[in-house]
């Protein structure tokens, strides 16, 4: 025959054991609230909302190199480095360290908007570092980008001194054919200045001009062609390297990433949640206690049972 237990028989059992389970309910809330108020250290924190958008200033030829850098994603990584936070606050003459776990990230999804939450014992604390933390940010991607631009600055140096060379070669074998086959001078000039220049020769390189033949011209021709190529190109990788070294003695970060919302202060700490950390211990120890009570009570009834 199958035993059932009443909805009475459980109360009995519940009311019979109420001190044990009363009891261990306000151990539990005792422990902890000592825990709470004067065990777990009080945690403050400071949030700040920063932006970073590539694409609100036309940097011209930099604007590729500051589009890779300049993003939220990067942002998040860079700021997210332990490393590079600890050198911030070892460089501001703070001696404590920074725990990455005290640190919250959130870009927001599909807008250029980066949320961040920083810990720590106290509010100007918070405050100060995660001000520190972001300024550091932003140094160190400016640095990136610096540096990208500081190597493309010796590229474009290198290339022009090599184009600058092939010209002058050029040149000169373009000369030493003029001059072999006693050609006037004005053909030289002409390739130097890239002008048309009027002024008298003599019988003599009349004479030459009119004999020369159509391998000589075919040469002087590609010859003009190349060092003109050549010069257009030289040109063009000045201007580009003007460009760069402008953007190097100029380039700030300040435009691309911004500060929505400043650091906060807080009033109140933020972590432990007292109240709640009371109210789980009391749901626990309710639980415990009823546990055992019905644990002792069973254990009495089989023990009857055998006897």
């Amino acid at each position: 025959m199958e035993e059932t237990i009443e909805l009475r028989e459980l109360i009995e059992i519940v009311w019979k054991g109420k001190w044990i389970i009363a009891g261990l309910t306000a151990l539990f809330m005792f422990a902890a609230a000592i825990f709470s108020w004067f065990v777990i250290p009080e945690k403050f924190e400071s949030k700040a909302t920063v932006q970073v958008n590539s694409g609100v200033q036309d940097t011209g030829i930099l604007t590729s190199f500051v589009a890779v850098e300049f993003t939220p994603e990067i942002f998040s990584q860079r700021i997210k480095n332990s490393n590079l936070l600890n050198e911030a606050l070892s460089a501001s003459g703070v001696e404590s360290e920074m725990f990455i776990e005290d640190l919250t990230v959130i870009v927001q999804e599909n807008t250029n908007l980066i949320d961040l939450t920083y810990k720590s014992n106290s509010a100007e604390t918070a405050h100060d570092h995660l001000e520190l933390f972001i300024n550091k940010t932003k140094d160190r991607m400016n640095t990136s980008v610096k540096k990208t631009l500081t190597e493309l600055e010796k590229t474009y140096t290198t290339e022009a001194k090599h184009l600058s060379t092939e010209i002058e070669v050029l040149i000169e074998q373009y000369n030493q054919l003029i001059v072999s086959n006693n050609l006037p001078e004005i053909l030289t000039m002409q390739t130097l200045v890239n002008s048309q220049i009027i002024m008298s020769i003599t019988d003599e390189q009349t004479q030459a001009l009119s004999n020369i033949d159509g391998a000589i011209h075919n040469e002087l021709m590609q010859m003009q062609a190349r060092i003109e190529s050549k010069s257009t190109e030289y040109g063009n990788v000045l201007n580009k390297y003007q460009s760069v070294k402008t953007g190097l003695d100029s380039f700030r970060p300040d435009p691309f990433i911004r500060l929505i919302v400043e650091p906060t202060l807080s009033e109140k700490p933020a972590a432990p949640n007292k109240l709640l950390n009371v109210v789980i211990a009391m749901i626990i120890g309710l639980l415990l206690g009823v546990g055992i009570v019905f644990f002792r009570n069973y254990w009495i009834e089989s023990s009857s049972k055998a006897s």
